[in-house]
């Protein structure tokens, strides 16, 4: 691994473990096991670290969001939240570090606030395209849906957030498919339901911790 690569390995660990205000230079060079005047030809301060994280995060969800703007079945639903789980995951500290980020980065604040709307845009996207397509029933008021959107998105932060238990990666990952799609059920009409039942639920295994 090259001595860059192995300081935003370093800087995105210890970020997460610690929060952003709690990381100092030092902590990551000693991390990295190189010193900090090596660290500092890369990277002339913490911010340059965090904007180049930011980067890469998006280059990473340019796909998520691109590629896919429509992902109208069932399973294709499930497929992307995993891919917000484990991307999520793996940079939880720019999801959940919202005070740190304001106060001390309001530009990488701002990206983090685009990044989350589109997110919660494209969620509310498959809820409103599986309206139509008549496996979820009509909102039962005006805007419901966006609501519904907005809550998978807090459901999302509060697992990012919630204390570390026990348990391997594939479990928790269902329980939080089981919170997620907890919101979505109440709303299935009887032909969502049916699918619902054959693709997903026993994926689910009914697992809730």
């Amino acid at each position: 691994m090259k001595t860059k690569e192995k300081i935003l390995a370093s800087s995105i660990r210890l970020f997460n473990q610690h929060g952003l205000v709690n990381v100092r230079l030092q902590q990551i060079a000693d991390d990295a096991g190189i010193s900090v005047g090596n660290l500092a030809y890369h990277f002339h301060s913490k911010q340059a670290i965090i904007d180049t994280l930011i980067s890469q995060l998006s280059y990473i969800l340019k796909p998520i969001f691109d590629e896919r703007k429509e992902f109208p079945g069932l399973m294709d639903f499930d497929a992307q939240l995993a891919r917000y789980y484990h991307l999520l995951l793996q940079y939880s500290f720019f999801f959940t570090d919202l005070i740190e980020l304001q106060r001390n980065y309001p530009k990488q604040y701002d990206s983090r606030q685009t990044i989350t709307n589109e997110i919660i845009l494209q969620i509310y996207n498959w809820l409103s395209q599986n309206e139509a397509n008549g496996l979820l029933k009509a909102e039962p008021r005006l805007g419901h849906y966006k609501i519904i959107a907005q809550t998978i998105w807090m459901i999302i932060t509060f697992f990012l957030i919630r204390p570390k238990d026990k348990g391997n990666i594939e479990d928790k990952e269902r329980v939080f498919k089981e919170m997620v799609w907890s919101q979505v059920l109440p709303h299935f009409t009887e032909n969502g339901r049916m699918e619902f039942d054959v693709l997903i639920e026993s994926m689910l295994d009914s697992f809730i911790e």
